[in-house]
């Protein structure tokens, strides 16, 4: 545990660290640490693009994806002060090994009552609100309410995608207009083209057109 700990504190270290240098007027510059940004919003967008190709296949190796993507955006996302998204990033996680848990009897459609759909919406939006305001009164979050809600119902939509609940789709396309948004103002531009596919997916997936099937 704390070998693992150890490590994640030497990739966070690596992708933001800015060393100095030293002109003739002893003047200090920042190197850019904006190759190290890219890769690492390159690699997570390869591996969450495949978890969702992958899950709207029924492949289990979406699972794997489902692991390793969110870690880099949980790393990514630090590093850009959206502190509500890592909390969102460690709940995928923990998903993946349930969904592959799910899917091992086979990819069953499950379907839950209007009413328990009402229930969790309405818990879901209230947790945002709470949410939204600490991190607005107690962070130097970017985003705080956006980031809020964006987390609240991506950890709702992930957990009805993990148990095969195709309503999962509705909340997945507002979760990716909205991360879209902040992931383009906040000029993480590699990242919001990755929810804009999302958005394309999330529609393929509630309406069952099969774009992506292969």
């Amino acid at each position: 545990m704390y070998e693992f700990l150890l490590d994640f504190c030497l990739i966070n270290e690596f992708i933001g660290f800015t060393p100095t240098v030293l002109n003739q007027n002893t003047k200090t510059h920042r190197i850019s640490d904006s190759s190290p940004r890219r890769l690492l919003e390159w690699a997570a967008v390869i591996c969450n693009v495949l978890f969702t190709v992958l899950y709207l296949n029924s492949n289990e190796a979406a699972f794997a994806m489902g692991i390793l993507g969110p870690l880099l955006l949980l790393i990514l996302c630090w590093r850009e002060k959206l502190y509500a998204e890592p909390v969102l990033q460690v709940v995928y996680m923990i998903s993946a090994v349930v969904g592959w848990y799910n899917v091992q009897g086979g990819w069953e459609l499950w379907h839950i009552a209007t009413g328990t759909h009402v229930l969790l919406f309405v818990l879901s939006v209230s947790l945002a609100v709470v949410w939204g305001f600490v991190l607005q009164r107690y962070t130097s979050a970017n985003f705080p309410k956006l980031d809020a809600l964006v987390a609240s119902w991506g950890m709702l939509a992930t957990w009805l995608m993990m148990y095969q609940v195709h309503a999962c789709w509705l909340y997945l396309i507002a979760v990716n207009v909205l991360s879209l948004f902040i992931y383009w103002k906040r000029r993480l531009y590699i990242a919001a083209c990755m929810f804009l596919l999302y958005l394309v997916m999330a529609v393929d997936g509630y309406f069952a057109l099969r774009w992506f099937d292969f």
